[in-house]
């Protein structure tokens, strides 16, 4: 039970960091240079390709932002809108984060053959 309860926090984490990035107009690479972090590993974070964060990248965010590190755990939506003027909505997913969505012409459902004739 616990497990899920950190994973939550972790997702707050995550979602939280990036909001705060976009909101100050900051690419991965500024912020993680800001912070003192290897840029792929926080590219990663972001995306929620790395496990738990580190106390150090929890540390180093906060910094940046001049936030206190607790509250990048904190699941108390009005408390965290409160300490960073960033509310529930844009801490929700709206897609799966990661590579982006192609976007393009309708799938009929067929595949193509790849040139063998059959």
């Amino acid at each position: 039970m616990m497990r899920g309860i950190m994973a939550a926090h972790y997702q707050n984490a995550r979602r939280l960091a990036r909001a705060l990035r976009v909101q100050r107009g900051l690419t991965q690479e500024q912020l993680a240079e800001r912070a003192g972090l290897d840029y792929k590993y926080y590219q990663l974070f972001e995306c929620e390709r790395t496990r738990a964060p580190s106390l150090r990248l929890i540390e180093a965010l906060a910094s940046v932002f001049g936030l206190k590190p607790w509250v990048f755990l904190c699941d108390d939506a009005a408390l965290v809108r409160k300490m960073t003027g960033i509310g529930a909505d844009a801490l929700a997913v709206k897609h799966k984060p990661g590579r982006p969505v192609k976007r393009g012409k309708a799938s009929s459902g067929k595949r193509k053959s790849g040139g063998r004739g059959r």
